[in-house]
């Protein structure tokens, strides 16, 4: 089992509706990215984050660590927001000049950066909130209730179990060319690299082909259809959205207050 599926199976609230917690995900993003408050960023970080490992069961070092992927591509697309080219008068917190021009970061730029960053991170962290409290199939189910349409739930759960595919197609041919030291030195890895990523989407089509022939032959091919598991009252999810949410627009009406 591999990505955050791990985590949603062995989360103490993976038999839970899976409706509230899309719901929470749901609420909560929106209000993080339409308030445009750091504060409420911040918020909506902790307080997901807390529910994720208090009442999911994550530890909080995998939680942290998940984070710290996309935080490093938040920070490298925001360099642009944070350094731009000022006039030389500018009052600027730091910089450099280059001709006639000076290079650096100003209060508003570095506001603006830290609010982006932290918005987007709001988002992820209830993202993760969903992601790894709930198995994939859940998520799939519960949109399907939700009358998603069908095409768009059925082309979720095919790149879903073709993620499967690839991986372990990946791995089977990496542990054949290890085997016969295809990986002994930095000439033989890249050539056993290329190798391997010209063989691998060869292997999964031609798996896919079989899958898909597999399907046909079972009277599968109008719809994938799968039972639907008997999920425990959701209510303390509820009450935690309508929590978080509350704590997110409270937050933002005394930042408001105090600037005002």
């Amino acid at each position: 089992m591999i990505g955050t599926d791990r985590y949603g199976y062995a989360s103490r609230l993976a038999h839970v509706t899976p409706q509230s917690k899309l719901l929470t995900m749901a609420v909560t993003s929106i209000l993080c990215l339409s308030l445009e408050s750091i504060s409420v960023s911040v918020v909506t970080i902790l307080m997901m984050g807390a529910a994720t490992v208090c009442m999911g069961g994550a530890r909080l070092c995998d939680f942290i660590r998940m984070m710290r992927i996309p935080a490093g591509f938040m920070v490298l697309a925001t360099l642009t927001i944070f350094i731009g080219r000022y006039a030389p008068e500018t009052d600027i917190l730091a910089g450099i000049q280059f001709g006639q021009f000076v290079y650096g970061v100003t209060t508003g730029s570095a506001l603006q950066g830290i609010s982006i960053c932290l918005r987007a991170l709001g988002v992820v962290a209830s993202v993760y909130f969903l992601a790894m409290n709930t198995p994939m199939t859940d998520i799939t189910g519960a949109l399907r209730r939700l009358h998603v349409p069908a095409l768009l739930v059925e082309l979720m759960e095919l790149m879903y179990r073709f993620i499967f595919v690839l991986y372990e197609t990946m791995h089977r041919i990496r542990t054949a060319q290890a085997s016969r030291l295809g990986y002994d030195g930095l000439i033989h890895a890249y050539h056993s690299t290329g190798t391997l990523v010209a063989m691998l989407f060869v292997r999964a089509w031609q798996k896919s082909e079989r899958i898909y022939a597999a399907l046909e032959s079972r009277g599968g091919g109008q719809s994938v259809c799968t039972l639907a598991e008997e999920y425990e009252s959701g209510h303390a999810v509820y009450l935690l959205c309508m929590a978080v949410s509350a704590l997110q627009i409270a937050v933002f009406c005394m930042e408001r207050g105090l600037t005002a």
